[in-house]
C-alpha cells in the first residue's frame, strides 16, 4: 500500500507517519521509485503500537523508541520485553523517590504475599512510594490490611496475562500491556467508583434510610419499646394433675343431717298404736 492508504488505514496524518520514519520509530516501506514505497500490514500494526504508546501511555518519543527496540531485538527474551513496557508506561509519571523506610515496608510486603519480583524491579520503588502516602495516613501497611486489595489486583493481573499468549507475536504483546496497563487501569479505577457509589446509595440512600426508620417505628399491636425486652410467657400446658383446692371426692357427699327440732314427724302405722294402747290396759289392771 501507498502511504496514503497506510494514513487512511491507521487513522494517521500523513505527516505524522513521515515523522515517526524520519525519528526511525517506523521501518522505511520498500521502494518502487525515487519519491516512493510500498508499506505492509507490518507497518499498520507497527503504527498501532506506536500510537497506543504515544496517544494512551502518553509516553515521550524517546521512550517510544526505547520499547520498540526491544520489540525488535529477539534476544531480548518476552518476559523483559514485558517488563520494559510495564516500566515505561507506569513510569510515565515522574514522583519524589520513595523513602528507606517505604522500600523497606514494600519488600516485606511482597514477601508477606508471596509475590516474586525481577531483581532490582522498579515497581518496588513506585509501590514504596503509594506506601509511604498510607502509612502517613495512619492506614494499615501490612500483608493483613492490604490483603483484599492484593487479592483483587492479583485476581485482575490473572486476567489480565491471559490475553497474552506465549505464540503472540511480540508487538502484540507490548500493544497488549500498554493498552491493559493503561486503558483496563482506568476501567478498574471507574469501575470502583461505580460501585462504591451504587453501595453508598445502597447502604446510606432515602431508601435505606426509610427501611431503618421503618424498622425503628412500633407495630400497630406492640406497645412502646421497653428498655428490656418483655420475657416471653411459656405455652400453658395442660396439667393431668388435681389441684388441692378443687379435688373431687371419689364418693358423692352424703345430705347434711336436719337438726332435731326441723325433724319430721311421722304418725306411727295403726298396729302400733293398737300395741300400745293394749299394754297400758295391762298396765291399769295390775
Amino acid at each position: 500500500m501507498r502511504i496514503s492508504e497506510l494514513a487512511r488505514q491507521s487513522g494517521l496524518p500523513v505527516a505524522t507517519i513521515k515523522f515517526y520514519l524520519r525519528e526511525g520509530l517506523l521501518p522505511p516501506g520498500a521502494p518502487i521509485s525515487r519519491t516512493q514505497a510500498e508499506y505492509s500490514e507490518s507497518h499498520l500494526e507497527r503504527l498501532r503500537l506506536i500510537r497506543a504508546l504515544r496517544d494512551i501511555a502518553d509516553l515521550p518519543v524517546a521512550t517510544v523508541g526505547t520499547v520498540l527496540a526491544a520489540v525488535d531485538d529477539v534476544e531480548v527474551p518476552l518476559l523483559d520485553l514485558l517488563g520494559v513496557t510495564q516500566t515505561a508506561v507506569a513510569g510515565s509519571k515522574g514522583s519524589a523517590p520513595a523513602s528507606e523506610g517505604g522500600l523497606e515496608l514494600a519488600t516485606q510486603l511482597l514477601a508477606d504475599l508471596d509475590w516474586t519480583l525481577t531483581e532490582d524491579s522498579p515497581l518496588v520503588d513506585s509501590l514504596a512510594r503509594v506506601l509511604d502516602v498510607l502509612q502517613g495516613e495512619g492506614e494499615p501497611v501490612d500483608a493483613e490490611g492490604l490483603r483484599p486489595w492484593a487479592d483483587a489486583a492479583r485476581a485482575v493481573a490473572e486476567v489480565e496475562m491471559d490475553h497474552i499468549p506465549v505464540e503472540a507475536p511480540r508487538a502484540e504483546a507490548a500493544h497488549t500491556v500498554a493498552v491493559g496497563t493503561v486503558i483496563y487501569g482506568e476501567l478498574l479505577a471507574q469501575l470502583r467508583l461505580v460501585a462504591q457509589e451504587a453501595i453508598s446509595l445502597a447502604r446510606f440512600g432515602p431508601e435505606a434510610q426509610q427501611a431503618l426508620q421503618a424498622a425503628d417505628e412500633p407495630q400497630p399491636n406492640e406497645g412502646p419499646a421497653s428498655a428490656t425486652p418483655a420475657k416471653e410467657r411459656p405455652a400453658k400446658a395442660r396439667s393431668t394433675q388435681t389441684h388441692p383446692a378443687r379435688a373431687l371426692p371419689s364418693q358423692p357427699r352424703a345430705a347434711k343431717a336436719l337438726p332435731a327440732k326441723a325433724r319430721a314427724v311421722e304418725p306411727p302405722p295403726a298396729e302400733v298404736r293398737l300395741s300400745r294402747r293394749a299394754a297400758g290396759r295391762q298396765r291399769s289392771r295390775g
